[in-house]
């Protein structure tokens, strides 16, 4: 099926761009550490789709596929934001960011692993999107920091994942019946929105804390 074909391919070229993102923040222990962090969470979230929807609906696999598909969201959100703070954030307001947002997600990886079954789709959706917008409030004060040419590919992703999971929710539309839906819609939304915040972290892969170009690009913290 299209859901599992394309975030399988998803995952072998985000592998390859995940190298060589990781290769271009070489020299910077750090930076090289948290851009690892986002890498294994977009290849581990598409991975985990891609099997999960290639399996036969009510098949032991596809149960523990599913948590682990479940599971991998909220890394990637976690994950995807670890870079931000690390980039533009320094002191308390990194590290108890980052520490808010990894414990939220280990709570929610905990919770719907072992009630997966219980809880209706919509409350993970909802979930998902309240954390999202979360790290999309440190994006915004990064905006402030650098403006809207340097930020709008981070924002873009923010909302690109949003517009996918509210068309996913709301089961609209049905582009060819019984083969890209509102669910395949929300595939192709989540490889765009990884997309952009893949070029966003690569043209800041490279910059030295204290370097002026980008321009503004300083810490936020004391």
């Amino acid at each position: 099926p299209f859901s599992s074909t394309s975030h399988l391919a998803g995952a072998c070229v985000f592998a390859i761009l995940g190298a060589i993102l990781i290769q271009e923040a070489r020299g910077h222990t750090g930076r090289m550490v948290c851009m690892g962090v986002y890498v294994f969470s977009t290849v581990f979230l598409l991975s985990m789709s891609g099997v999960y929807h290639m399996l036969d609906e009510g098949s032991t696999a596809r149960a523990v596929l599913g948590r682990l598909d479940f599971a991998a969201i909220f890394v990637l959100i976690a994950g995807t934001h670890t870079p931000v703070q690390w980039l533009f954030f320094r002191g308390a307001a990194r590290w108890i960011t980052l520490t808010v947002m990894w414990s939220a997600a280990i709570v929610g990886v905990t919770f719907f692993s072992i009630y997966y079954e219980e809880l209706p789709p919509a409350l993970g959706t909802a979930i998902f999107l309240v954390l999202g917008w979360f790290a999309g409030v440190c994006g915004l004060i990064v905006w402030k920091r650098l403006g809207t040419a340097q930020i709008r590919l981070l924002i873009m992703g923010g909302v690109m994942y949003s517009i996918g999971a509210v068309l996913m929710g709301l089961q609209w539309p049905t582009l060819v019946p019984g083969v890209i839906g509102s669910h395949e819609i929300w595939h192709v939304a989540v490889l765009t929105a990884m997309a952009m915040h893949w070029r966003f972290f690569y043209l800041f892969a490279s910059q030295d804390r204290d370097e002026p170009c980008p321009p503004a690009h300083h810490p936020i913290g004391p």
